[in-house]
């Protein structure tokens, strides 16, 4: 009874190994529907409707980007920040309001997880430092000055 297992337990690793061996052999092949002939399909491919959307068409994104790069240059410089706040809504009340207040363009970032509104576009710190004292009693009176990003207009 031992030697049968034995050789039962050797046959099968042999027919395992062959199994594999025939399985690795014809996964070599190039092409996996070699034996289905595509010239006996009798049904046609479903008709899909095509969608053009004219309006959109993506080269319009490209136009309106290079016409307002155009008019600006990003430099490096420093805005004020004035508020900030986690929720979307708020911040864009309060950048309304801001707006109304200050009569200044007001920038939403978002810079996770937090909306920040900045105003300003200064080349220099010091033109930035005049302007926070200016608008701390417009009503920002918890603002301060970042480094960023700023446009300045060619015109």
């Amino acid at each position: 009874m031992g030697t049968f297992g034995k050789d039962s337990a050797t046959m099968i690793k042999k027919i395992a190994f062959l199994f594999l061996l025939l399985i690795s052999t014809y996964a070599q092949n190039d092409d996996s529907l070699f034996w289905f002939d595509f010239n006996i399909i009798k049904e046609s491919p479903p008709k899909f409707p095509l969608v053009i959307n004219k309006v959109f068409t993506g080269s319009h994104i490209f136009i309106l980007d290079s016409i307002k790069q155009a008019k600006s240059d990003i430099n490096e410089g420093f805005r004020i920040q004035i508020y900030e706040s986690t929720v979307a809504s708020i911040a864009r009340a309060e950048a309304k309001r801001f707006q109304n207040i200050l009569g200044d363009t007001v920038y939403i970032d978002f810079e996770t997880p937090l909306y920040k509104l900045r105003i300003g576009n200064f080349i220099d710190r010091k033109s930035a430092e005049g302007t926070i004292n200016a608008i701390s009693r417009l009503g920002a009176k918890d603002s301060w000055i970042i480094r960023s990003k700023i446009n300045l207009d060619k015109e």
